[in-house]
This record gives structure tokens, sequence and C-alpha cells, in this order.
């Protein structure tokens, strides 16, 4: 008599394939599937997030490759505080930075949602920066001056959108970004921009949200 050791028809998992722990071998579904929270806090108020929460194995990661940043206090009375972040060109023309997760995960279930932001272009005297490009996790991508890491092709949004007052909330539908791998997310938001010496714009409440809301300004 013959015996098979090939287990593989036999192999059970989660079935969903927008889970987070989708199993493409399994064949039988053995209710363990489990799914991302739906906002997923990536920098709020002055607070650097994690992935569900987990500030230490899915904790976010900042890196500059190109220009300035630094954390903004703005008071707003006697007990509140403003605290944004400024993304500038420093002594150059360009800037270029990126939050990523010390961990890759998987994001599958985020396909229909979005990248949120409130933006808003810094007052300085020489002007604001045209335009600003977006990138999510996608294709490899190598700068010189930069650690390896992933990235979408970009989402660029005209700064005339902007003013130096008030915030306006972006909200880009995650479908908008090209060749994207959410299986292997490991940049969750980055930015670049050109611009004239010490010029920038201030961003605050950068979020994945599950479910694309209809927002003040949406591409």
């Amino acid at each position: 008599m013959i015996t098979s050791c090939d287990k593989e028809g036999d192999r059970q998992g989660c079935t969903d394939p927008i889970a987070a722990n989708y199993d493409p071998r399994a064949l039988t579904d053995d209710a363990t599937c489990t799914y991302n929270d739906d906002i997923q806090s990536i920098w709020v108020d002055g607070t650097r997030g994690g992935w569900n929460g987990d500030l230490q194995e899915g904790a976010f990661k900042y890196e500059v490759c190109a220009g300035e940043f630094s954390e903004l206090q703005t008071p707003i009375d006697s007990t509140e505080v403003e605290r944004t972040l400024y993304l500038g060109t420093g002594g150059g023309t360009r800037h270029l930075s990126y939050f990523s997760i010390i961990n890759e995960r998987n994001a599958r279930d985020f396909n229909n949602g979005s990248l949120q932001m409130d933006v808003r272009v810094s007052d300085t005297d020489d002007g604001a920066p045209e335009f600003v490009k977006f990138f999510i996790s996608g294709k490899l991508w190598q700068e010189e001056d930069c650690d390896l890491y992933r990235r979408s092709e970009y989402v660029e949004i005209s700064t005339h959108s902007f003013n130096d007052s008030t915030f306006t909330k972006v909200n880009i539908p995650i479908l908008r970004f090209d060749e994207i791998m959410m299986a292997h997310v490991n940049v969750v938001c980055g930015v670049e921009f050109d611009g004239e010496r010490s010029t920038g714009i201030e961003v605050n409440n950068i979020q994945w949200i599950a479910n694309t809301l209809e927002e003040e300004y949406e591409l």
C-alpha cells in the first residue's frame, strides 16, 4: 500500500483574501481570520502611532531623505496647543520623507480605503511648493540619499488648493496609487516636493481609513 505525505489537500486556514492573515494555500476556512483596525493613525497631534495600535512591533518610524522636518507647537489658548509636523526644503530645493512600519503588514482590507491628512501651506516669505506628491507602499525604489524602501507611483496635488491659515483635509483613495502590493506594506505615507529654500507645508492627522468618506478635498 502507498500512502502520501502531502497534506496540502487538508490545509486549513483563513481563506478571506482581504483578511490580515489570509493564507492563499488554505482550502478550508478554519474561522481564524483577523482584520485590521478601521483607522490606522500614523501621526496625530504630535503623537506617532503604530499599526493596529502596536507601538512596538508595529511602530511607525520616520525617515527624512532630503530637506528637513520639525514638530511645531502653536498655542491655541491658555490650555490648548496645536501640534503639527512641518516638512520643508531646508537649505536645499527638495523635500522627501516617509513613514514606514518596523515590520511589514498585510493591508489587503484597505484596498477600498484612503490615505487622509490635514495639510496647509507653511507661512514663509519665499512662498510654497507648487505641487506636493504623495506615495505609499508598492514597487521597489531606491534613493541615493535614503534607505531602500517600497513605494507606489505618486499622486500629485497642487498647493493652490491649500492656504496658510486653515488646514485642508486631503483624502486620497488608495486605489489611486498604482502598483500597490497590499500584502506587504511597509511605507504608509511618503511626501515629496520641490521648492525654493526654506519653503514647506504643515501636516497633521495622517491616517489610513478603511472606508473612503466624502471629505473637503478628495482626489
